[in-house]
């Protein structure tokens, strides 16, 4: 294996963490990039655990990198070299060259990153059911019978090894007891197992269960092999990955690392890693003056909101009868054709489609909802692997009569003004302002419940997305539009069942597909589409 570098930096600390060989060729890879990297850095941190071999022009490496960092005032450490790398060292005393940390001693102290508080918010979600699965997020997919499971392994591995998010492990912190968070867990290796097909739905029921959250690993992959097909499963703990992580980042990633080592080619042009937990620190440094800018804006927002006035009426009282809480129904007649040409988007039309089923359902004239974007608007963060959604409050109040054109780019005006505050959301989360109110999300392709996805020329068909146990949202409803791979659209919607029953969920259903007809008469009057 060629070596890949990460670098984390934190002001003048510098850790590159590597993995694979350091022979002849990689040595002058590591060269240039600790030559780009170490120019401002006091303490170079080499994070060897990854390292099977090293050469002496390896050794040459560490002594070049060590002098750099002498003649600008620094220091550099080799920190847990593996058995093989240790033995070298012991064999040429380079322990007399460099300074070497082995696992266990006195310098090998964790460092702890907080929660983003859209991480933290999530977790305080998680815990009104602790026990649920709501904060799991996954797949199971069959692969095509063509695609080598062994080198898919391989791809798989190499991708862990890239990200940090990874490594995250969620712990307490030791002086003041915060849940945090910290980038240096294990990555265990993924095998290809070889299943009956008894075995394999054996396998389902165990993957059903709620994740260890403390100082364990925060996703699942596996590799199944049964007598006639292959699989991919691929789960995470929700407050580490988001659907736009998943699939548009990790599967597209892993198709590309597949595709090179099936071509016999070390995975390389990857591009740069973004690590998330220098996102974090970045976003720590965000000046409270520009955080407290959109926080009036944020309250005035959702000021007044109760689930009494502001959800529809409830028709159960007391504990449910029945364990379900999700229906889908698909909306016929509407298709992504629709809005070519349009001026607006199709999240703003369904936000807009929401807003109104929710004033007609609640016998308002004004609804609040929370929509939920990616959270990646730079082209660094559209490369971050990791957690990166926000849901951004929004009101309408439905007072004065207009037509659905100016309806729509009212509304698409009130979304831009909304996002401007968007590192504002901090005080959203902390003080649970959203907390009861329903959520609105637009799930597009193979995001939604049901299609396939490319991967390696072939198609990757979603088996199951298994529905969470209980709603993310507890005591309100998720509304969850899905654009599917055929131009055709379906409502999901998750649901409080000590509220509603499947029956008055469906017509809050049917009323919002009678209102997704009636906005794509663009001379159309809103107020019309309340009675």
């Amino acid at each position: 294996m060629a070596l890949s570098i990460r670098t984390e930096k934190q002001g003048t600390k510098l850790k590159l963490i590597l993995a694979g060989k350091l022979s002849t060729l990689e040595a002058k890879d590591f060269d240039t990039a600790f030559a780009e990297v170490a120019a401002d850095a006091k303490e170079a941190l080499l994070d060897f655990s990854g390292v099977d071999y090293i050469s002496s022009a390896g050794l040459r490496s560490l002594f070049l990198a060590k002098k750099k960092m002498m003649q600008q005032g620094g220091e550099l450490k080799v920190l847990y070299p593996t058995e093989d790398v240790m033995s070298v060292f012991k064999a040429t005393r380079y322990d007399n060259v460099v300074t070497i940390v082995e696992r266990g001693t006195a310098d090998d102290a964790p460092v702890f990153y907080p929660l983003r508080p859209v991480q933290r918010w999530m977790v305080d979600t998680h815990f009104q059911k602790a026990q649920s699965t709501m904060m799991n997020t996954g797949a199971l997919i069959q692969m095509d019978v063509s695609i080598d499971m062994e080198v898919l392994a391989a791809a798989v591995n190499s991708l862990l090894e890239a990200y940090d998010i990874f490594r995250c492990r969620l712990v307490f912190h030791p002086e003041n007891g915060e849940i945090c968070q910290r980038f240096d867990g294990e990555v265990a290796k993924v095998y290809v197992e070889t299943l009956s097909d008894e075995a394999l739905e054996q396998r389902k029921q165990e993957l059903k269960l709620p994740y260890e959250l403390i100082d364990h690993p925060l996703y699942r992959i596996f590799l199944m092999k049964t007598a006639s097909a292959k699989y991919l499963y691929v789960d995470f703990y929700h407050a580490i990955m988001d659907g736009t992580a998943i699939v548009l980042l990790f599967w597209r990633d892993l198709d590309k690392r597949y595709t090179q080592l099936q071509k016999g080619e070390e995975p390389k042009g990857l591009g740069k890693v973004h690590l998330y937990s220098d996102y974090i620190l970045e976003e720590k440094e965000i000046p409270a003056a520009e955080r407290e800018a959109g926080h009036a804006y944020w309250r005035q927002m959702v000021s007044g909101f109760s689930i009494e006035k502001y959800l529809p009426v409830p028709d159960v009282q007391g504990e449910s009868d029945t364990p379900e809480h999700e229906i889908e129904v698909p909306f016929a007649g509407m298709e992504k054709g629709f809005f070519k040409g349009k001026s607006f988007n199709e999240n703003t039309f369904f936000i807009a489609a929401t807003l109104l089923a929710l004033a007609k359902a609640s016998r308002q004239k004004e609804a609040i909802l929370g929509w939920v974007h990616n959270g990646r608007m730079t082209s660094a963060e559209r490369r971050l692997m990791g957690l990166m959604l926000d849901q951004f409050p929004l009101r309408w109040s439905f007072d004065r009569d207009m037509t659905v054109r100016e309806f729509l780019q009212a509304l698409e005006q009130k979304i831009t003004e909304g996002m401007q505050y968007r590192k504002s959301l901090d005080i959203v989360y902390e003080e649970g302002l959203e907390d009861g109110i329903p959520s609105f999300i637009l799930q597009k392709g193979s995001m939604g419940r049901r299609g396939s996805m490319k991967f390696a020329g072939t198609e990757a068909v979603i088996v199951e997305m298994p529905a969470n146990e209980i709603s993310a949202a507890d005591n309100t409803m998720d509304i969850e539009m899905n654009t599917h791979d055929d131009g055709t659209y379906s409502l999901v919607l998750d649901y409080d069942n000590c509220r509603y029953t499947e029956a008055a969920m469906r017509r809050f259903a049917a009323a919002m597909e009678k209102i997704v007809y009636g906005l794509q008469d663009e001379d159309g009057k809103i107020l019309a589409l309340l009675d």
